[in-house]
């Protein structure tokens, strides 16, 4: 029981000293936050924190709070500023969330900002402003709970905000909101079935797994159509999400460099050399025009990696999993990112996929439709790799006329949803 006056006695003191800091970060870990960034000018210069404790307080009179560590030099100086302005993160920002909690100098010379009325900055792209002064700072432990008094605030942009959960950054769902993207999902569905008879012939032909596969949002695909030859076992659902994270989805990504450059912002952990061999790799797929994943080179990883895959499509991950699921598919790089070259013998390949391009552009573009064999036969010669490497190009071009004559009305309605930017 509390003491009178929440004057904590000795007792209390030592039970709160007996717990384990870790079980401690693990347990409020479970508790979702907002991500903010406070920022103010010091000096003519653009200074800010990425905080996840933000909170509104006070309605009458307005007050915010947020709570910095007592060790933080840039909260030091953010103190004593006239005024600060509280950028709140869309759940689009992620990258620029991680720009700015950097220690990087020149972060604010990597992300878009403009000057407040008052010249502060604020972050483009949030979706909301709350501009004000720091006007109270309580001491609690390690950190600080400072009061900011509120001057002004808008709404800028009215999507969902980006969210910290254990450990890791997300958005932020509800049935509604996926119920509105099952109805754009029919489009992406309609553009994978426009590949049917293809699949069919690739499936017979070879006497595996053909299927189409089509992007549904930033970072995911998911199987919209398939096709079993004799004998061979279903083994995948209509609608299971594969992600977009290297070295998944070379030739879903490969001719657009934009789709690149957002494909190795999400290998995990991050290393600078791994995202250059991954560069090259897309580079290769998109010189040679087929991307390939082998059993040949590490079974084991290939083996974990559809079990981590078989993880990812069942329901969305907490951070915690999801970053052991990332790490399972970086772990299984090796059997990716290769060629078939003529003097090999007894190859075994997991899969070989090629892109069916836009048959609006001018130029060799991705769709967000790619083609893919899989189930195939094991200790084949290279002449036999390339046999269905050429069989699915083929089919891809087959596919890319059907989308640009009698299936364009539903691909016009694939692109206009938008789904590989969402």
């Amino acid at each position: 029981m509390p003491h009178p006056g929440g004057i904590m006695t000795e007792s209390s003191a030592a039970a709160l000293q007996a717990i384990d800091p870790r079980a401690f970060r693990d347990v409020m870990g479970h508790y979702p936050t907002g991500v903010v960034m406070v920022t103010a000018m010091i000096n003519a210069e653009p200074v800010g924190m990425v905080v996840g404790t933000f909170s509104s307080v006070s309605l009458e009179p307005p007050l915010v709070s947020f709570m910095p560590m007592t060790t933080s030099a840039t909260y030091a100086k953010l103190r004593d500023s006239e005024s600060v302005c509280i950028s709140v993160f869309a759940h689009d920002q992620i990258q620029d969330c991680r720009t700015l909690a950097s220690k990087d100098p020149e972060k604010f010379n990597k992300v878009g900002w403009t000057p407040s009325p008052s010249g502060v900055p604020q972050i483009d792209g949030a979706v909301a402003y709350i501009h004000g002064r720091i006007t109270q700072e309580v001491e609690a432990g390690d950190h600080f709970i400072t009061l900011v008094s509120v001057d002004d605030l808008a709404v800028a942009r009215p999507i969902t905000p980006l969210l910290f959960f254990q450990g890791g950054y997300g958005g932020f769902s509800t049935t509604g909101m996926s119920a509105h993207v099952d109805e754009s999902l029919i489009s992406a569905v309609r553009i994978a079935e426009a590949a049917r008879p293809q699949l069919d012939r690739l499936a017979s032909r070879f006497g595996g797994s053909a299927a189409a596969l089509v992007q549904v949002s930033g970072i995911d695909q998911t199987i919209g159509a398939t096709s079993y030859g004799a004998n061979t076992e279903v083994d995948e659902r209509i609608g299971v999400r594969i992600p977009l994270i290297p070295p998944l989805g070379e030739a879903a990504v490969a001719w657009s460099e934009d789709q690149i450059d957002q494909w190795v912002t999400r290998i995990y952990p991050r290393d600078e050399e791994i995202i250059t061999s991954y560069r090259d790799g897309a580079a290769r797929v998109r010189e040679q025009g087929y991307a390939i994943s082998r059993l040949d080179t590490d079974a084991p990883a290939y083996a974990a990696l559809s079990d981590a895959l078989s993880e990812y499509a069942l329901a969305e991950l907490t951070p915690a999993r999801d970053r052991e699921v990332r790490k399972t598919i970086a772990a299984s790089r090796r059997c990716f990112g290769g060629s078939i070259e003529a003097d090999e013998s007894s190859i075994d390949l997991a899969s070989v996929v090629v892109p069916v391009f836009d048959p609006d552009a001018s130029e060799l573009t991705n769709s967000g439709l790619v083609l893919r064999l899989g189930n195939l036969p094991a200790g084949v010669t290279a002449a036999t790799a390339h046999e269905w490497v050429g069989a699915l190009q083929a089919a891809a071009a087959e596919v890319t006329e059907t989308l640009r004559t009698t299936a364009h009305r539903d691909y016009a309605r694939y692109t206009a949803a938008g789904l590989r930017n969402a």
